[in-house]
């Protein structure tokens, strides 16, 4: 479960747009094609988003400011498409342990990773390929925010 207030509301905010986009797109099949598309973009920034506001919480705790500040800027500079690999990167980064912790929370072949790559491999063929190719519902969307969500559960718990 989630406990960082900012991540709970950010992550409140998609199941909000999930049920309303999925009210829409019984009525309008085509309308919930783009909407799904519309929020497969929006949650991978969101994730990315509440990654590197839980990275700056831990980063605080140092109770230096400079610290701080540096951890937040190479996050925002080295973190980007936060897909299983990159995050497996950035906890490395800070502790063996902590990329440990979460290779064993979250299998690279598991349910959860494979949502977060079909996210980005979505986002990806949505940015360089169009809405032509995209095959995407708002259920697909829905299915991957309930199965990427323990990712941000398990970073959380990892690095709190």
């Amino acid at each position: 479960m989630l406990r960082d207030p900012y991540v709970l509301k950010r992550c409140t905010e998609i199941e909000g747009l999930l049920h309303y986009a999925d009210t829409w797109s019984k009525k309008d099949a085509k309308l919930g094609a783009h909407l799904a598309a519309y929020i497969c973009v929006l949650f991978l920034g969101v994730l990315e988003d509440c990654i590197e506001h839980l990275i700056a919480a831990r980063a605080s705790k140092s109770g230096d400011p400079e610290v701080h500040n540096f951890i937040i800027n190479i996050t925002d500079i080295r973190f980007r498409n936060p897909d299983y690999g990159a995050i497996c990167e950035l906890l490395g980064i800070f502790s063996k342990e902590y990329k440990e912790k979460f290779s064993r929370k979250i299998k690279h072949n598991g349910s959860e990773a494979t949502a977060l790559d079909g996210i980005v491999k979505n986002k990806n063929s949505l940015a360089h390929e169009g809405t032509d190719k995209l095959n995407l519902s708002v259920r697909d969307m829905s299915d991957y925010y309930h199965r990427v969500v323990p990712i941000v559960e398990a970073i959380e718990e990892i690095i709190s």
